[in-house]
């Protein structure tokens, strides 16, 4: 492509980045009347990210941490999250830095699918105008928003970190992160296995399972189902015995806390992950996953439950019938048929991004809009095709097909460093099993999981990689 239109593409893109952190700032402070306490919180963050750019990705990938228990009662039926704020704050401020320093936007190539998903996404939300409450539209508006930040992160990345050392503390970051998510979910395991008091709010009454921060099994499954292939992508290429040492145990940590999620749609998203790792680059890891699998499942009559019920499900699935699902999957299935009715009705647009939830309560499909699972279809393709139509799905593939593709040749390529074989693997791999995992949940979609997908990909993306402490 001429050099004239990676920048014009780069140039609607920055602009279209400001206005999303703007408005979502903007919207916050209006709607909230924030305190001065929260304003000098804000303030101070942005001092922090002005200061110490590299600082607001570590604060981002920690943000998960808190999860749900960072969500704002503002914006939308179900609020927003402490993160949709920081990540708009620090957009915003990369943004500022860059037009001060009259700095052009380096071309990326996520710049090009993401800036043609988001105008056909606002097309969608104003088309949908046509027969939904303004209110509802504007709702929607934010989720864009945020699905526009979020990716940008992976924008951010290649711009602002210019060393070896500042992609290990990355990396060594998210792996911390993901561990505190282990670990909170071992605790809530303990002090609060029951969700069932939480309904009222719009969760579904999980019990006995791990959900951690994120209030749901499922996507927290699909989170450790990514980052455990991440892990064990490093674990295979690094040579130091104390870091493989060190990996094991984070592999032991999160495999369990997967396992405790007693979630089918992860332990598919795990196998999917891992039948790829094995096959690129390691065949003796899928033969010590399936012992180890089969070990736990021996040990626990609710894993065997819940695996036997998947062999019903993936035939009720197939079959596209709930005659042999089990109630969950019959849910799914249902879910499913409910938001193929909606792409026949508007297949070209859809009907306005995330505006999914009133448009089932206009069809009678759920009785509130408060519900969280009301927003989604049990699918990110079939989400993403009910709200903005054949024309939204076309880019939306392409990001994440630049995402596969440029992890696959960065672990594919014979002159690329061990590490980041590592990390092009463990992505390619990841995102394999995000994408599978994202036929049966809304996951692709889901904030705190972008977080670590989007700058991951900026991560395998930046031009510095040669060598890393984990080599």
């Amino acid at each position: 492509m001429p050099k004239i239109q990676i920048q014009r593409f780069s140039t609607g893109l920055y602009w279209l980045a400001a206005a999303a952190s703007a408005l979502m700032l903007g919207y916050f402070i209006a709607a909230q009347s924030p305190t001065p306490f929260e304003i000098g919180i804000l303030a101070a963050a942005a001092i922090l990210f002005w200061k110490k750019p590299l600082w607001g990705i570590y604060v981002i990938l920690f943000l998960p941490v808190i999860g749900e228990l960072s969500r704002i009662p503002y914006l939308g039926e179900n609020g927003i999250l402490l993160s949709d704020l920081i990540i708009a704050l620090f957009i915003g401020i990369w943004l500022i830095k860059k037009i001060l320093t009259s700095e052009e936007m380096q071309p990326n190539i996520f710049s090009k699918p993401l800036l043609f998903f988001s105008l056909i996404g606002i097309f969608s939300l104003i088309q949908s105008l046509l027969f939904l409450k303004p209110t509802d539209v504007l709702s929607g508006s934010f989720y864009l928003v945020r699905f526009i930040e979020y990716t940008l992160l992976a924008l951010t990345i290649p711009d602002l970190v210019n060393s070896k050392k500042q992609i290990d503390h990355i990396i060594l970051a998210s792996i911390i992160s993901a561990v505190l998510l282990a670990i909170g979910g071992f605790i809530q395991l303990l002090v609060y296995p029951d969700l069932g008091n939480l309904v009222e709010f719009g969760w579904d009454p999980h019990k006995y399972r791990l959900v951690s921060t994120w209030l749901d099994p499922n996507f927290i499954g699909g989170f450790l189902a990514f980052m455990l292939m991440i892990i064990l992508a490093h674990l295979l290429y690094t040579k130091r015995l104390n870091q493989k040492i060190l990996l094991l145990i984070v592999i032991s940590i999160l495999g369990v806390a997967l396992f405790l999620t007693y979630s089918r749609s992860a332990y598919i998203a795990f196998a999917a992950g891992l039948l790829v790792l094995g096959i690129l680059k390691s065949r003796k890891l899928i033969i010590i996953s399936i012992l180890i699998a089969i070990l736990g499942l021996s040990l626990s009559l609710r894993a065997q439950q819940r695996v036997g019920e998947l062999t019903q499900s993936i035939t009720a699935f197939i079959t596209n019938s709930s005659t042999n699902a089990d109630p969950t999957a019959q849910l799914r299935i249902q879910s499913w048929n409910q938001t193929l009715s909606l792409i026949q009705k508007r297949p070209i647009f859809g009907s306005g991004y995330n505006t999914l939830r009133y448009v089932k309560f206009d069809e009678g499909f759920v009785s509130e809009t408060d519900i969280h699972s009301a927003s989604g279809s049990d699918s990110s393709i079939l989400t993403i095709l009910a709200t903005t139509g054949i024309l939204g799905i076309i880019p939306f593939l392409l990001l994440y097909w630049q995402l596969l593709k440029s992890s696959f040749l960065s672990w594919k390529n014979k002159t690329s460093p061990p590490f980041k074989k590592a990390l092009g693997l463990g992505l390619f791999s990841g995102t394999i099993a995000l994408i599978v995992h994202a036929t049966f949940v809304n996951s692709l979609l889901f904030p705190q999981i972008m977080i670590f997908l989007w700058i991951y990909a900026g991560v395998v993306n930046n031009g510095i990689l040669r060598e890393s402490i984990f080599e």
